[in-house]
């Protein structure tokens, strides 16, 4: 297997975000996605919500990815969406947004080997202590990904 073959060159990059993002890491991905000339697909990974799939014998959907959007989350995405749009307004850089289900760095993962994704961006921790403490119980996402990620993972930093 050669080195194209592991690094996909066409895919699109998957950029994982959340309420109260910086901007920093939607700027960085448009950037990067505009200097490999691909699409960027932002996902938003749904704590509060399950993946529908719980038998590995039957084969995975795309469905079984996506959760069931109460009106709560509806409202989280369409905000999501919406800040996505303002931000990327002027940008000629393609750009979809998908809400995902489950654990967020398997969730990633699975988003971007679904896609063929060439890389995946997230931003590293943030400062204060109800982040350490939701760190400490759910662990790093970043941390996660870099990890046990067989495509390269680009972290941003939100600590200046």
């Amino acid at each position: 297997m050669s080195e194209s073959d592991t690094h996909l060159d066409d895919g699109p990059i998957v950029v994982g975000i959340e309420p109260g993002l910086p901007s920093r890491i939607i700027e960085t991905a448009e950037h990067t996605a505009r200097a490999f000339g691909c699409e960027v697909v932002f996902a938003y990974v749904e704590l509060n919500s399950a993946l529908v799939e719980l038998e590995y014998t039957e084969p995975r959907t795309h469905d079984s990815l996506e959760p069931s959007i109460d009106e709560e989350m509806s409202g989280v995405a369409a905000a999501l969406n919406d800040r996505l749009a303002a931000e990327l307004a002027e940008s000629d850089v393609a750009w979809a947004f998908r809400v995902l289900a489950g654990d967020p760095a398997s969730a990633l993962s699975r988003l971007a080997a679904d896609l063929h994704s060439r890389m995946l961006v997230v931003g590293t921790r943030r400062r204060g202590g109800l982040h350490r403490v939701e760190e400490f119980f759910a662990g790093s996402v970043a941390k996660a990904l870099a990890m046990g990620q067989e495509r390269p993972v680009l972290l941003v930093p939100l600590n200046r």
